[in-house]
């Protein structure tokens, strides 16, 4: 009989330590999604075309085990980047902007 007692009784114990495995575990794997999604959102306002490029397929990878919100950032993040309008443009320095260009020696 009391060998039924410590049979229940480690029943009783291995399912918490089994749950806070469980949620252990998926708590270190939501932190590590975390991390690749600030990498790519960090990437996806790349000067680089490359980089965003890269990050655009990260995203769209991460998108898959994004939560609704998570997802809903992404999709908004993507989207302001396509709509984005020269970004891989030259800067305009003080010198050759327009308001500039009434100066003879300013080209």
């Amino acid at each position: 009989m009391a060998g039924l007692f410590a049979i229940g009784a480690a029943a009783v114990a291995f399912y918490p330590a089994y749950r806070s495995t469980l949620i252990a575990r998926e708590n270190a794997a939501r932190e590590q999604w975390w991390k690749r999604a600030e990498w790519a959102l960090g990437q996806a306002g790349s000067d680089n075309q490359t980089d965003r490029e890269v990050a655009n397929d990260a995203l769209v990878a991460l998108f898959d085990e994004a939560t609704e919100t998570e997802g809903k950032m992404i999709y908004r993040t993507m989207q302001n980047l396509q709509d984005a309008s020269g970004v891989d443009s030259e800067p305009v320095s003080a010198e050759t902007s327009s308001r500039w260009r009434w100066l003879p020696w300013v080209k």
